[in-house]
């Protein structure tokens, strides 16, 4: 619209000029006195000038006012045609000046001004003909003066006609423009969402911020249950549509008779302007309204993943819902690719649970019933002699079994006591190795360095479950008589050793079976530390005991 009114002004001055420049006849004719009756003239040229005065003066106001009464434009016509009467008539001076009006009509109003003020400057022009002092009347210059009238207001009213065509082109190319960088802008973003509601908050800011439209709601598919669900809405000032009442669980059946929103996604065709969307689901239906509304499938690979809802209440163009159209297209593949993400993320959440009850059970239930069947073979060489002292061992293996159900049940659920302390760590470690693994001939020395409550709870279990694999490694295959167990807590780094005196081993060959059941305790460290970002090495040699040295970050971005 400025660019409209600065445009305007710019044709205005130049009908200015051109005023001042058709005095230049009149100007001559007065100097070398060709005009009949020299005060006439004068007096008709001073009445010229101060009409240019005026409308040199007043530019902005006299635009304006034409602008908005059109009909003025007829008073510069009489003053055009009485002048020519004034001055010998068809053959007047000021016959270029009488062009001014037709310039002006062409310019302001194209053709149809520009033709119907010639008409009415030809009609004018033959009768203040005959006012001329002119003694013969040359018709054939007559002729072509009134053709001139025509001619020149038809080329100027045409020229005028195809730059406003031009001028509309050039806006909607900017608009279009601007549509496409609003759509570009938007596939960029929504290749960057984390989740399904920051793609549902960008595909509805987009389409009321960017295009302008009052409001839009937009909600998903479930593919399991086959509802609609998930509602979110926008008004074009960023305020939530459904603040104070938000349905976002309401559910709506993607049956036929639910309506135009449900068959939409069933057939996958948009429908524009419906006049009344109807659910099965009152809430929807209070928070939709009576707006009319474009109402458009999502689909990813003709798989219904969402609808959009536009508010239909304002005229909208054809290439503004083209745009719109865009912009639910690259939606319908945000959504549904998220939602593919989604479910593979869960599917890995499955597996990866798996493993981690897999583990769970090693480390506890395994390691337990290793130091069941371990005083169970003790117990047998013992009953044949010592009944009584099989029965009270027999007590601590029942106490032992009491504990790895206790122990079974707190992996398969996850539950792992958040307060675990330096001490209880030691103290747990300690009576690990005494009570299940039966090896009270073992010296076990277990220091704990550092601010132990920089680390998460998540870290103290994985690296408590570390030291209870090495240790049980210890018992199972060292044959040492002293372990040690050292946790250093740095500034970003936490360090678990353990190692031993006992036999030792050649890693070549340990790596090599890493695969085997019986080394499956090995590569559940390695497993479990690189799964928080940490590094596991193991140090032996045959005859020189082994080392097992882990190092986990504090942080996950460590």
């Amino acid at each position: 619209m400025q660019n409209e009114s600065t445009d305007t002004g710019q044709v205005f001055k130049l009908l200015i000029l051109y005023r001042w420049l058709s005095l230049i006849p009149a100007l001559v004719s007065l100097a070398i006195g060709g005009d009949s009756a020299p005060l006439i003239a004068i007096g008709v040229l001073l009445a010229a000038v101060l009409v240019n005065l005026l409308i040199t003066l007043l530019p902005t106001q006299l635009n304006a006012m034409l602008r908005r009464r059109p009909w003025l434009l007829a008073l510069d016509v009489l003053f055009c045609a009485a002048l020519a009467g004034l001055t010998d008539g068809w053959n007047s001076s000021y016959y270029l000046y009488a062009f001014s009006p037709l310039l002006a009509a062409a310019f302001f109003f194209e053709m149809r001004g520009a033709l119907l003020t010639a008409a009415g400057m030809a009609g004018l022009f033959l009768v203040v003909g005959h006012w001329g002092a002119a003694p013969d009347r040359d018709w054939l210059r007559l002729v072509a003066q009134l053709v001139g009238f025509f001619l020149i207001a038809g080329t100027f009213g045409y020229a005028t006609h195809l730059l406003a065509r031009l001028r509309m082109s050039h806006a909607e190319l900017n608009r279009m423009h601007r549509d496409l960088a609003v759509i570009h802008s938007l596939t960029l973003s929504l290749q960057s969402a984390s989740d399904i509601n920051e793609v549902e908050e960008r595909v509805l800011t987009a389409v009321t911020g960017d295009l302008g439209f009052p409001c839009a709601v937009m909600a998903l598919v479930d593919q399991n249950e086959r509802v609609i669900t998930a509602w979110v809405g926008k008004a074009r000032d960023g305020r939530p549509l459904f603040a104070g009442g938000l349905p976002h669980p309401a559910r709506v059946p993607l049956t036929a008779d639910e309506g135009p929103i449900a068959q939409c996604l069933l057939d996958g065709q948009m429908r524009l302007s419906v006049a009344q969307v109807r659910t099965s689901n009152e809430r929807v239906n209070a928070y939709l309204g009576q707006t009319a509304y474009h109402i458009f499938p999502l689909l990813l690979r003709e798989h219904p993943v969402g609808v959009l809802l536009v508010d239909a209440s304002e005229q909208a163009d054809p290439a503004r819902l083209y745009s719109l159209q865009a912009i639910v297209n690259q939606a319908a593949v945000a959504v549904g690719t998220t939602m593919l993400c989604i479910d593979r993320a869960q599917r890995l959440a499955v597996q990866d649970e798996r493993i981690r009850i897999a583990r769970e059970l090693h480390d506890t239930v395994s390691q337990s019933l290793f130091g069941i069947v371990y005083a169970l073979e003790g117990l047998g060489k013992l009953l044949p002699d010592r009944p009584e002292t099989v029965k009270l061992e027999l007590e601590q293996v029942k106490a032992l079994a009491e504990t790895t159900r206790v122990q079974m049940r707190q992996s398969i659920m996850d539950m792992w006591p958040s307060a675990l302390t330096a001490e209880t760590f030691e103290a747990d470690l300690r009576r690990f190795v005494t009570e299940i693994c039966h090896a009270d001939d073992l010296q076990v020395d277990i220091q704990v360095r550092g601010p132990f409550a920089r680390l998460s709870p998540l870290r103290r279990r994985s690296l408590y479950r570390v030291a209870q694999e090495a240790l049980t490694n210890v018992v199972k295959h060292a044959q040492a008589r002293h372990v040690e167990v050292l946790l250093d807590i740095g500034d970003d780094q936490a360090g678990l050793t353990v190692r031993d005196d006992g036999r030792g081993f050649d890693p070549a060959i340990v790596n090599g079976r890493v695969h085997d059941r019986e080394r499956f305790g090995l590569r559940s460290i390695r497993e479990r530390v690189a799964s928080l970002g940490g590094t596991c090495e193991v140090i032996s040699a045959p005859g020189a005991g082994a080392t097992v040295r882990t190092s986990l970050p504090l942080t996950d971005g460590g």
